[in-house]
């Protein structure tokens, strides 16, 4: 901004000295074109006189007339020059002022464009945090599904395994039963009494255990 100011102020006071100078030239060039008319109007008043002393003054009215009029050629250069240069600094002085608001402008958008990406930067960080959670949740109830399927697996294989025990026991069962219903026939015919199974089985306490008796006593008391 320090810069900014000073080369302000650079400008207006080098386009202060071409006005001025200008002002100047514009000054000398009209007191040179009046020294002229003077001249001028001096040898018009000789130009009847043809006495020595007349042509004289006439002669150097005429030398001093040249040297103003060369004189006021070379201000008329030079105040051409100044303002084509006042010219040239005024386009400077514009292009460097649209120069400078193309400048404003661009740090106007980058300051924008750093608001946005900042914005942006967080909203996707917010996102991603989001994210990483929603992930560790999903991994969370992974591993407590996977251990909760284990432990199905598990109780499952375990009641295959009961079943499996309660299964074969049946089956035991069954054939003892078909045993003792067998035992019960041939006892009946044996002895042609009505002498019931458990009767038999208490006579025979080596063929079967007692588990066995009371399984059967119930499966009889069902027959």
């Amino acid at each position: 901004a320090e810069m900014k100011q000073f080369a302000k102020s650079d400008t207006s006071v080098l386009k202060q000295h071409y006005e001025t100078k200008l002002h100047e030239m514009e000054q000398e060039k009209r007191a040179f074109q009046k020294e002229i008319e003077d001249l001028r109007h001096a040898l018009a008043k000789l130009s009847s006189s043809t006495d020595e002393c007349s042509h004289k003054m006439k002669d150097n009215y005429l030398q001093k007339l040249s040297m103003l009029e060369n004189q006021v050629s070379q201000l008329k250069k030079k105040q051409d020059a100044h303002q084509q240069l006042l010219r040239q600094k005024q386009k400077s002085d514009d292009a460097a002022m649209r120069l400078q608001g193309e400048i404003q402008r661009i740090k106007s958008q980058k300051v924008q464009l750093q608001q946005k990406i900042k914005q942006e930067s967080e909203q996707f960080r917010s996102w991603k945090a989001a994210r990483e959670k929603e992930v560790l949740q999903l991994k969370k109830e992974g591993r407590r599904n996977e251990y909760e399927m284990h432990k199905l697996l598990a109780l499952n294989q375990k009641q295959k395994m009961v079943l499996q025990r309660k299964t074969e026991e049946a089956t035991m069962a069954t054939k003892r039963l078909k045993d003792l219903l067998e035992a019960k026939k041939s006892t009946r015919d044996a002895h042609g009494t009505g002498a019931s199974g458990i009767q038999v089985l208490l006579q025979k306490p080596d063929n079967i255990s007692v588990n066995t008796i009371g399984f059967c006593t119930l499966t009889l008391y069902y027959v």
